[in-house]
């Protein structure tokens, strides 16, 4: 009888958690996790706020050289204008006890000197970035209007910055398109490069 007992509380516990909603992480196809930040201007921005849009993601550090890079670039501001009708949130979740943190008037000079106009907010418990499991600067996520990842990864296949800008395979622009034609990124998924987060 006893042996009986365990094996249906267990077989409840399984029920249980199969009754669960899947857990909101960084992986393609599942939901993205919700959050409300703090921009550099002041303004507070929710996930929610941009539901029924497609919206990007750049995880953002000024004082990484590969992050610096792209803004000298304008990798992500002229990608930003070409793709007018998506939301794009840069995230910056540097610890605030970190060498690398810019304060909200440092960082709006910043902003303001490569012309990024997107609003850039403030994770600085990192408990955003942890929740998308974001690990480079920069690190770009596309979610679909109804709040799916639809891409995780890099923004281009050229780690190095070698190429010529207009050689490089964007991979978020890529993926902006096919989500717009009514198709999936692909790829996908590919793997950041860049400065690991400063979340201590």
């Amino acid at each position: 009888m006893r042996s009986t007992g365990k094996i249906l509380i267990l077989a409840l516990a399984v029920l249980a958690l199969a009754a669960l909603p899947a857990l909101a992480d960084g992986t393609v196809g599942g939901t993205a996790p919700a959050f409300t930040l703090k921009g550099v201007d002041g303004k507070t921005h929710s996930l929610s706020d941009y539901k029924g849009k497609v919206v990007v993601l750049e995880w953002i550090n000024p004082n990484c050289p590969v992050s610096n890079r792209h803004a000298r670039e304008k990798t992500m501001t002229e990608l930003a204008r070409q793709h007018g009708d998506v939301v794009w949130l840069g995230i910056n979740s540097t610890n605030p006890k970190s060498r690398d943190f810019m304060k909200p008037a440092e960082h709006a000079a910043y902003d303001q000197q490569y012309g990024i106009t997107y609003p850039v907010l403030y994770d600085e418990s990192g408990q955003v970035g942890h929740a998308y499991g974001a690990r480079t600067t920069p690190h770009m996520f596309i979610i679909t209007p109804d709040g799916k990842i639809a891409y995780n990864g890099a923004i281009d296949d050229d780690p190095p910055g070698r190429k010529a800008k207009a050689d490089r395979l964007n991979y978020v622009g890529q993926g902006l398109s096919s989500e717009k034609g009514g198709k999936s990124p692909d790829p996908a998924t590919t793997k950041p490069y860049g400065c690991s987060v400063k979340y201590e």
